[in-house]
Parts: C-alpha cells; structure tokens; sequence
C-alpha cells in the first residue's frame, strides 16, 4: 500500500483497533498489543558496546530512566561525554524506554554519537521541545548543568486546521490523521483543543522562553520526511523558530515514512551522522 495516498478518509478506520487500545468506564485505558521488551544489561563483564541500568524516579508512580553508557565511559576514559537526554516514540500512549524497538535504537545511538544517553518516560519530539522551553525558565537552577541543544526528530505537533500533509496522507497506513486526531483527544487537558499550545506551538506563550533560547545560544535540529502526515508540521516550527531568531537546522529527506529510522538500519545509521555533526557544532 503507497504512503502517498490523497483519497478521502477511509470511513471504516477505527483509530482504536489501529492503536490496539480499548478505553475502560472508569476513563483508564487498556494496551492490546504486546510490545517487545529488551532487559537492561549492566554486567562489565559482557562483551558489549554499550551498557544499561534502570534508576528509579519515583516508586510510587513506577517512574524510571534507562542509562545507556559507551564502553569507554565505563572504562574511565578522560574524555567527558556529552549526555543526550531521549524521549522515546509513541503519541504520548505506547511504548516506554524498555520497549525493544526503541532500547537497539539508543544502543545504537550510545555507540555511533558516543554520548551517555537517559531514556525516559515519555513520547517524542514534542515533549523534547516542551521540555526545552521549561529547562530554558528554570536555568540559573540548573547548574552545573550546561545545555546545549534540542534535536527533535520527527517531531509530534497539530492543530485544528490541517496541513497539507495530514490532506495528503490521510489514509497513511502508519499514522493516519484520525489516529493522531485520537493521541492528542488522549493527551491534551481535558477541554482544549488541537490548538492549545501543547499540540500547536505557533500559538500559546512560548515567545518569550524562544527569546531566551535564542540568547542563551541554543541550537535546533528539526528532521522529518516528506512521505509522513506530519512534515509539514515540522516546516511550520521551523520557519518559526527562524522567524524568532533562534539558531535551527532543518533536515527533511524525501519520499521515507515517520519513523523510518527505527526499521532501516541504513537510515539509522545517516540520520547519526547528521546528529553527531549537529552534536559537535553546539
């Protein structure tokens, strides 16, 4: 079936079967699909590239990080690694950092970039981004920490009026707009819609903490691909961010699908090259 599909919405398309999740009376939901889960290995004594730890956050809410730390790390090696902090995939309702898709994909960004990473709990680009203009608020209490950067890939954002994208592939066999119509139903506070500024970035009151991105010397990657519901999303922030004065790089490739990276190995390994140049000029 061709991404690239411009017909009118498939009528007969359930984004909850798509989902594979069925919401319960008392407003929780249930995951129908099994997602494979990799264990973290910690052993030095194994024969790996990269190895990874579970820290506990908070118990109560069964919240952790999954550490990823390069060989030469481990090994006392002088040189200072930079950390990437990694918020998985998965529209705010699937997946975790334990989910095996997404643990290769962190071994292999540990071993290409030879960066510390902390993978939490999370979904994607779009909670980078957030997490970004919040860090950037609160920066004279995060010391010693320096920050040097956001790289948002394929990030998630929306609003009401479609873009041409989301026109384009309406019947996008992956990520069909109903679907995500549905995450952001699942995730946004109760009573706004796709325009509040979680979801829309271009609206709400970020302008001052871009300001203060911009002067602290932050940089921006933006990478996406003409072939997902979501591209022209991605151009849309990164024309603002331009228009704001804040240093970004837009990497957008053609004719691949949201999340190509995560199935062609190929793929994988050009977007790290790309990044770790990105990683290196900040």
């Amino acid at each position: 079936m061709s991404r690239d599909q411009t017909s009118s919405p498939n009528p007969t398309m359930d984004p909850y079967q798509s989902l594979q999740i069925v919401l319960n009376p008392d407003g929780t939901m249930t995951r129908l699909l099994k997602i494979p889960e990799t264990t973290p290995t910690s052993d030095p004594s194994l024969d790996i590239p990269v190895l990874s730890k579970d820290i506990p956050i908070n118990q109560s809410n069964n919240t952790w990080v999954r550490l990823f730390l390069p060989r030469e790390a481990f090994d006392n090696s002088p040189t200072k690694l930079p950390v990437v902090v990694n918020y998985h995939g998965g529209g705010f309702i699937l997946f975790s950092a334990a989910s095996s898709v997404f643990h290769d994909f962190c071994v292999n960004m540990a071993t290409e970039l030879r960066v510390i990473i902390a993978s939490v709990d999370s979904a994607g680009g779009s909670i980078a981004y957030h997490a970004g203009l919040r860090a950037a608020a609160e920066i004279d209490h995060l010391e010693p920490l320096k920050i040097r950067g956001l790289i948002l890939q394929q990030p998630f954002f929306g609003g009401i009026q479609r873009a041409g994208s989301e026109l384009t592939h309406i019947n996008d066999p992956f990520l069909p707009p109903c679907v995500t119509d549905l995450m952001w139903e699942l995730s946004l506070p109760i009573g706004v819609d796709r325009d509040h500024e979680y979801c829309n970035p271009t609206v709400g009151g970020g302008s001052m903490l871009l300001e203060k991105i911009k002067v602290l010397g932050w940089r921006i990657f933006v990478s996406g691909c003409d072939g997902d519901p979501l591209f022209d999303r991605q151009v849309e922030l990164v024309k603002m961010l331009e228009q704001k004065g804040v240093y970004v790089s837009g990497h957008f490739g053609v004719g691949d699908f949201h999340g190509v990276e995560y199935g062609d190995p190929t793929k994988a390994k050009a977007w790290f090259r790309i990044v770790k140049d990105f990683i290196s000029s900040c």
